[in-house]
């Protein structure tokens, strides 16, 4: 998958189901750039999977079968590490029973997928596309307890939240260690998206 392919893939899939998700879309892909980059990993990769980690949400509003469809349309096209990341953005925890993001609307099959893939180890780039969906409001990064309570306003409270949140804290220190530094120094637009927006 290179750049080119994804931004049309992105186009196409917003073009069958319009809405904001795909500015969050751009803007976590351009978060999990500049992080990968301050972190020494592979930033264009970064880019494409933040880019494309919501890509199955072109079926139309979806609670965990985005995720499902997002690993299926990438795997058809044959990126399996971009289309496991389209389910494990959602799994912070690695529990299935902490999805915050709406309906459990998958068929059995497709459950026993999401779980077999939440039974191996995340990696940093899992880590970090998961990290960066919790700090994107838009195309910018904000506050992440500001992305948390709209999430929360969105969806209502879910079961594991609070275990849910501390684990993207925790991440943020993480990847602050590899940095060196704040995650906010990072991104000018902080303080526009967190008070302006």
């Amino acid at each position: 998958m290179n750049r080119a392919e994804a931004s049309a893939l992105l186009e196409w899939a917003v073009a069958q189901n319009p809405g904001p998700w795909r500015e969050h879309s751009l803007g976590v892909g351009h978060a999990a750039q500049v992080i990968a980059r301050a972190a020494d990993m592979d930033d264009e990769k970064a880019y494409l999977m933040g880019l494309l980690h919501d890509i199955g949400r072109y079926e139309g509003v979806r609670g965990l079968h985005h995720a499902v469809a997002g690993y299926a349309l990438l795997m058809d096209r044959g990126w399996p590490e971009g289309a496991r990341v389209c389910v494990t953005h959602s799994f912070v925890t690695g529990n299935i029973d902490h999805f915050g993001g709406g309906a459990l609307d998958v068929s059995e099959a497709e459950m026993a997928l999401v779980l077999r893939i939440l039974d191996t180890p995340f990696d940093d780039y899992d880590r970090l596309i998961q990290l960066c969906d919790a700090l994107t409001w838009g195309e910018g990064v904000c506050l992440m307890e500001k992305r948390m309570v709209d999430v929360v306003l969105r969806h209502s409270a879910f079961p594991g939240m609070a275990e849910k949140w501390r684990k993207w804290f925790d991440l943020k220190a993480y990847f602050e260690a590899k940095i060196g530094g704040s995650l906010y120094d990072l991104f000018p637009e902080c303080a526009e998206y967190t008070f302006k927006r």
